[in-house]
This record gives C-alpha cells, structure tokens and sequence, in this order.
C-alpha cells in the first residue's frame, strides 16, 4: 500500500508540474519561457530578467548562445509555444510566418495593449 501511494503522489506531481505553463508573466511588462529558457520585456530578450526569473544557470546558457549580444537582434524571438515577439513593433505575432495573424493575450501582457 505504501509503494502504490508513493506512485501515486509521484504521479499527481509529475502531472502538476506538467501542467504548469511554460510561458508566464512574473511582473507587469515581461515575459519568462521556461521551456526556451530566457525572459523579455519591452525591449527583447533580457539577460537580468532572465538571472532574476529563471536562474542563474538559464542566464550562463543565454551567455553561451549568444556570447557578447553585439550584431544579435534580441527584439525578435518565438517563445516556446511558437508565439513570435518584435520589440520593434510592440507586437506578438501568432506564429513568425508570413502573412502574419497578430496575437493579443501576450502582446498585452508583454506590451500592455488591449486586446
């Protein structure tokens, strides 16, 4: 009986921390994917946000990726589960094909416009 609570409470564990989104928003203005592995705000990727939301070890994985951010446009992403970002336009995109269908919910939460 014990062994089978054991799984069972691994399981309800594993479905939960499933189930938890990849991407969020921490605080007003920003954008953190877990799965990707960096955050954003209004300006694009964000090595300081990323260290403060996800870590130390998502921030050196950035550093390793990009090396110095010089020549790198970090105003233009996809997120995990495929949304496309542009700092530039203040805008997210359903996916980074065009023609492009633009995206509210994240373009609100990242670029505070209504939907």
């Amino acid at each position: 009986m014990t062994n089978v609570s054991v799984a069972l409470v691994a399981l309800l564990l594993t479905g939960a921390a499933q189930a938890a989104p990849a991407v969020f928003s921490p605080e007003s203005g920003v954008l953190c994917d877990k799965k990707a592995g960096f955050c954003a705000d209004t300006q694009g990727i964000s090595m300081g946000l990323t260290q403060v939301h996800l870590g130390d070890k998502a921030q050196d994985k950035l550093v390793k990726i990009f090396g110095s951010t010089d020549g790198v446009d970090m105003g233009s992403y996809t997120l995990s589960n495929g949304v496309h970002c542009e700092s530039s336009e203040q805008q997210c995109y359903k996916d980074r094909y065009f023609p492009r269908t633009k995206e509210s919910k994240y373009t609100a939460m990242l670029f505070k416009k209504s939907k």
